[in-house]
């Protein structure tokens, strides 16, 4: 036990840091260029063309649940408890992703092909084989068993510049919108190629994958559960512009509305890299003590609420200006659901903390209850609200439902109903602001 305690000691003073420290620099760097591109490409293309992108890649998000098939919550906790090798959980995950997205492919476009318009269709076909693309992004979790994101945040940072010169020279030569698209997948392939680099940094040997049946079968017999779970999740995330996209005859809505979803969400980097940096220490605990365990938990919930209490007061500060510096005065609508959906968005950051949770508890079926009632009552309320409010009433159904989904429904579930109650008391942003300062000053006596 003794031994147990040291190294999650070990991990949380220094590789936890180092992690988070590389996580941070890397999405503060693309969070700059995506702000400043995102804009230049929105003014250059208007809100039809930018709607026209943002529709096709929410159409094609909402059959990524049968591309990833809940695997992205298995695949960690396999790397970290060493149950199976790494290249058996891999080379396994790698099959199943392959096999899966080419399945999405020739679902979503066959749909495709029935309902849009060629061009519709030749950018939903783009974003599809783009999905197929994204399937190496698996080895971002071996990293993140290890807490190595080093060479991953490098990777990262440098697909990101190329596509964000591809951007710029879309924009001089003042070129068609698909093929903007196809630059999309420029960048996948660099960031692909980068990624086997950083494995062979990270493992320091030859890459030895393999697919093992009889991990295939029990991957998918665990992930089937949050398979059902991310086709809720991935609905009520991706239904709203799909369905503003349906209603309305111009992609103007879509494109007024996704820069606001765009404001609202491009912080969260920050709070999901903590969450991501802590999961294998939770999981560490978990086999320590059960005190300790839910005291991490805790923790957790409030240093992330804490951050979403300060970039919430900063966007409903400072989003208006931001909205015209950005995307201009044809976009100045995005404002009253941005700070709608701010608030939404701290909720459902909050809400990815349930999913370690169920994940360490081997509770997956929750997952399914939790997504269902979160993605049913979305699709009600954007039926009912989007006819008669626009793009605020889309945004008025998504922080409903995300109250619904992550804090009313746990409530109902008797094992679970404490994740209601930490995420409540996280709500009080003065605990989280202690943590963080308690941190800050242990830091410095040990430097």
């Amino acid at each position: 036990m003794k031994i147990k305690n040291k190294t999650i000691k070990r991990i949380n003073v220094g590789s936890i840091t180092k992690n988070i420290s590389w996580i941070l620099f890397q999405n503060i760097y693309t969070m700059i260029l995506g702000i400043v591109l995102t804009g230049i490409i929105a003014r250059h293309y208007g809100t039809e063309g930018y709607g026209i992108v943002n529709f096709c890649l929410s159409y094609v998000g909402l059959f990524s649940f049968i591309a990833i098939f809940g695997t992205n919550h298995i695949i960690l906790k396999d790397l970290t408890e060493h149950k199976y090798d790494n290249g058996t959980v891999l080379g396994t995950n790698l099959f199943v992703r392959i096999f899966l997205s080419i399945l999405a492919l020739v679902i979503s476009q066959t749909i495709s092909l029935i309902i849009y318009d060629k061009e519709t269709n030749i950018a939903i076909l783009l974003f599809n084989i783009n999905t197929i693309l994204c399937c190496s992004d698996i080895i971002s979790y071996f990293a993140q068993s290890k807490i190595q994101n080093k060479y991953i945040s490098i990777s990262k940072i440098f697909s990101t510049t190329v596509f964000s010169i591809l951007k710029l020279i879309a924009v001089i030569l003042n070129l068609d919108i698909i093929i903007y698209i196809c630059f999309y997948l420029a960048e996948t392939i660099i960031y692909s190629l980068m990624l086997i680099w950083s494995y062979k940094k990270i493992n320091n040997e030859k890459i030895n994958w393999r697919v093992d049946k009889s991990y295939l079968k029990k991957l998918l017999s665990k992930s089937k559960f949050y398979a059902l779970a991310s086709l809720m999740v991935t609905i009520y995330m991706r239904i709203d512009q799909v369905m503003i996209g349906t209603f309305f005859s111009s992609k103007s809505e879509v494109g007024i509305y996704s820069a606001s979803v765009r404001i609202a969400e491009i912080w969260t980097f920050v709070p999901l890299s903590i969450i991501t940096s802590y999961k294998p220490i939770i999981i560490a605990s978990k086999e320590n003590s059960d005190k300790n365990y839910y005291s991490n938990f805790q923790k957790l919930y409030s240093i992330v609420s804490s951050i979403c209490f300060i970039f919430t007061i900063g966007v409903i500060v400072f989003g208006k200006i931001g909205i015209h510096i950005l995307y201009g005065n044809d976009y100045a609508r995005a404002y009253i659901p941005l700070i709608i959906l701010v608030f939404g968005t701290w909720i459902g950051t909050l809400g990815n903390i349930h999913y370690v949770w169920m994940t360490c508890e081997n509770k997956e079926k929750y997952s399914i209850f939790y997504s269902f009632c979160g993605c049913f009552s979305n699709i009600i309320l954007n039926l009912v609200l989007i006819p008669k409010y626009g793009i605020v009433g889309a945004a008025i159904a998504t922080i409903i439902s995300q109250i619904i989904s992550n804090v009313v429904v746990f409530s109902f579930v008797r094992n679970a109903r404490i994740l209601t109650i930490m995420l409540i008391k996280s709500l009080n942003p003065i605990t989280g602001f202690k943590l963080l300062l308690e941190k800050v000053n242990r830091k410095k006596k040990q430097n």
